[in-house]
């Protein structure tokens, strides 16, 4: 079973620090391979409220140095570690979260698996015993490297467009994708910040063509818009089946159709 876990779906600064929608990445488990994108604050404290297990954890991957995706960074490799008395995984981040003046990523922690770090850059590609982890481009956000990244297994492929502004060739590096999941943070553009609105979110969709579009990483503006509506405006206007992301959602990969559901609802029903 492959399914991607939305620990919280806060993008922004003020939706982060309020908490009207959690923050803490995604856990996808892929093949069987456990990977945690993008630990954002409360990602500990997610993972426990959901039940699932850090000790479990193979892999930690961060698209890019901002605090609301790399806050936990620390103490999930700890976790994933045992506390350190057991090193294991590898980590995988871009150079500016690991060396200069401000690492996200503390030395210390990294011996917790054994060094095992990668930079993630252009051109980067790691396997991962039947998944393989690969960066798809370099975006534009801020002053920080950020990059999309794409999780082949199982014959099957699942993108990640972390936030960016946007410009052409996102959606060409995304071809070929069942499932995308793309940060769209506002509604208007605004010079001040560098993220996806919603007719980026359609520009890329209808070159990318995935199987599935999934929104996630809302600022206010889409909290006060409607996360949903605004997912069924992007599905009309792209033809592609478009769903917004919620806290705790679980969305299983299924070869035939993929199933979203929130917590404590039947999978599948």
């Amino acid at each position: 079973m492959s399914e991607i876990i939305f620990l919280g779906t806060a993008g922004g600064r003020m939706v982060v620090a309020s908490q009207i929608r959690k923050s803490g990445g995604m856990w996808l488990e892929l093949n069987g391979k456990n990977i945690l994108l993008d630990p954002g604050p409360g990602c500990l404290l997610r993972c426990a409220e959901l039940g699932l297990r850090p000790s479990r954890l193979d892999c930690i991957v961060l698209s890019h140095r901002h605090i609301d995706h790399s806050n936990d960074v620390n103490i999930m490799a700890e976790a994933m570690s045992g506390g350190g008395f057991k090193p294991k995984g590898i980590l995988i981040a871009p150079m500016d979260c690991l060396e200069g003046d401000d690492p996200v990523v503390l030395k210390y922690v990294r011996t917790y698996i054994k060094n095992n770090v990668f930079v993630l850059k252009d051109g980067f590609k790691h396997g991962l015993d039947g998944v393989t982890i690969e960066c798809a481009l370099r975006l534009m956000h801020s002053n920080v490297e950020c990059y999309g990244i794409k999780f082949h297994f199982e014959g099957r492929t699942l993108g990640y467009v972390a936030d960016t502004k946007y410009f052409e060739g996102i959606g060409e590096a995304m071809k070929g994708c069942e499932g995308l999941i793309l940060n769209m943070v506002r509604v208007t553009h605004d010079e001040r910040f560098q993220h996806l609105i919603p007719q980026d979110v359609e520009s890329i969709l209808k070159v990318a063509r995935p199987r599935l579009a999934i929104l996630s990483h809302f600022g206010m503006q889409v909290v006060k818009a409607g996360p949903k509506d605004m997912a069924s405006r992007v599905e009309k206007l792209t033809g592609v089946r478009t769903i917004a992301a919620e806290d705790g959602m679980r969305l299983k990969l299924d070869r035939r159709e993929e199933k979203a559901t929130t917590l404590g609802e039947f999978i599948g029903k």
